[in-house]
């Protein structure tokens, strides 16, 4: 049995606290004050693992997204649960933390965000369309709209658009999720 890396666990918990900041106060009001008392670090300490606030936001961005796309991988395997249970649960574990964030920072996190990690946010896109196509084509919903001419990866495309949308429109995750399953029946069970 592999001993867990303390260094790494530091790190994580840093970056977990961290993101729970820039959530809540947005990035250009977050202080490296803040992020070292949320990580219950002196600033000197958080500056041992951060030489700069932006370093820290763009591994937290990072972090979010790698866990963000695991769960979003993870709901859309449970063969055990239908296609729009499986769905409607991925876009809720990739979007709820925006939802928390409220429309008051997104634009500026995601602003800032684009700044410094663009290319893994649109590598993010791109790989979450790609996934609930495979999972459209293999639960037969996307062979129920050929006929129409729209694709698996269109309407893939559709529901992350729609899903982009929704969480800045909604106050809560309840919200959001039944707007989401609203969207999910139109095109699994829609033609």
């Amino acid at each position: 049995m592999a001993l867990a890396d303390p260094g790494a666990e530091r790190r994580a918990a840093i970056l977990a606290a961290a993101t729970r900041v820039f959530l809540r106060y947005g990035f250009k009001k977050t202080s490296m004050d803040d992020l070292s008392r949320a990580a219950g670090l002196s600033r000197q300490g958080l500056y041992l693992h951060f030489p700069t606030k932006e370093a820290l936001f763009k591994d937290a961005v990072s972090s979010l997204i790698a866990t963000m796309r695991a769960e979003f991988h993870d709901a859309l395997a449970k063969e055990d649960v239908g296609i729009e249970e499986r769905l409607v649960t991925a876009f809720e574990d990739a979007h709820a933390h925006a939802i928390d964030a409220g429309a008051e920072h997104m634009n500026e996190l995601l602003e800032a965000a684009t700044a410094l990690v663009g290319d893994e946010l649109c590598a993010m896109d791109e790989a979450t369309v790609a996934d609930v196509a495979r999972a459209l084509s293999r639960s037969g919903v996307a062979a129920r709209w050929k006929a129409a001419g729209v694709s698996a990866h269109a309407l893939a495309a559709h529901l992350h658009a729609t899903s982009a949308g929704v969480k800045h429109l909604v106050a809560t995750q309840n919200e959001y999720r039944e707007r989401m399953r609203i969207a999910v029946r139109i095109v699994c069970q829609g033609r």
